[in-house]
C-alpha cells in the first residue's frame, strides 16, 4: 500500500513496512525528510500523522497535548494498522 508525505508543499509516495520507522520508509523512498538525532530527543523529525493509529518507540519531545493533535516524531514512529497514512511536514 502507497502512503503520502507532505513536505515543503511537494507530495509524495512511499511504502512502509510494519518493522521500518516512519522516518527510515520516508529516507528508502528518497524523499527529503527533515531529521537530526534519530533518537526522539531533538525534534526535527516532528511531524503531523493520519491514516491510522501509530506509536513512538521513545518520545523525550512532544507533549501529550502534541500527540493528541497527531503530531509524531517520524525516527520513532511504527504504523499499528494497514493505512494509508499521510504525514505532513509543517516546518
Amino acid at each position: 500500500m502507497e502512503h503520502i508525505a507532505q513536505i515543503d508543499n511537494t507530495e509524495y509516495t512511499f511504502r512502509w513496512n510494519d518493522n521500518q520507522t516512519l522516518l527510515e520508509a520516508l529516507l528508502a523512498a528518497d524523499i527529503p525528510a527533515n531529521y537530526s538525532c534519530q533518537q526522539g530527543q531533538c525534534g526535527a523529525c516532528q511531524c503531523s500523522l493520519e491514516g491510522g493509529k501509530s506509536h513512538m518507540k521513545e518520545n523525550h519531545v512532544l507533549s501529550d497535548y502534541d500527540i493528541r493533535d497527531g503530531e509524531v516524531l517520524a525516527c520513532q514512529t511504527y504504523r499499528d494498522e494497514e493505512g494509508p497514512y499521510q504525514a505532513i511536514y509543517w516546518f
